[in-house]
């Protein structure tokens, strides 16, 4: 009886998802490469699909091919509403997460009070810096920007680095990518107190 629950969630779940992307069975077939009359006879239970089928399929349908057979598969997106949990992860500088601290696609909406300083942060790679009120100063080794609003800078991996608001006004920005999963985390605690040389030119990325 499990095995005939299973597939027929299988079946079900198929159909649920072509209509859901909007898609025929000839165009899921393009998709995929699978036959039409296969992906149909999946649909009312006539055949039951081998493992590579079933990869194929949901290749098609841009989804993990666990989803099939789990009990309650995650849906492929999430909104999440913006939070209001602020944590102050160091004197002046408040952080509230974006996303699922629990997935990769996650990242931060940290300000930083006026004349707060230099503080010291860091990734765990690749991300993106997105300037929401500025202006900020950020700099990495000896390398140095100044992002103004609407401004976005990308840094490789490994990205720790230094940022400070460097007008009279507080500074607000996003900090996308692989981001540390906690807010104490974000804070680069042995990186050196003593500010990086300033022999680059500035530099502005949109």
């Amino acid at each position: 009886m499990e095995a005939e629950r299973c597939l027929e969630r299988l079946a079900g779940r198929l159909r649920r998802w072509r209509g859901d992307a909007g898609l025929t069975l000839q165009q899921l077939a393009v998709r995929s490469g699978v036959a039409a009359s296969t992906i149909h006879k999946i649909e009312v239970r006539k055949t039951i699909p081998t493992v590579s089928v079933l990869v194929k399929i949901s290749q098609g349908l841009d989804r993990p091919v666990i989803d099939f057979l789990d009990e309650d598969p995650e849906p492929a997106a999430r909104l999440h509403r913006r939070q209001e949990s602020v944590t102050e992860v160091d004197r002046g500088v408040l952080a509230a997460p974006i996303g699922d601290p629990e997935r990769e696609a996650r990242g931060w909406r940290i300000q930083l009070a006026a004349g707060r300083g230099t503080v010291a942060l860091r990734a765990d790679g690749d991300v993106l810096i997105v300037c929401q009120e500025g202006p900020l100063e950020l700099c990495r080794r000896a390398a140095q920007w100044r992002l103004e609003r609407g401004d976005v800078l990308a840094l490789r991996a490994p990205a720790p680095f230094r940022i400070e608001a460097s007008g009279s006004q507080s500074a607000r920005f996003l900090m996308l990518g692989q981001v540390p999963a906690t807010a104490r985390g974000l804070l680069d605690r042995e990186a050196t107190r003593s500010r990086p040389r300033r022999d680059r030119p500035l530099a502005h990325t949109a």
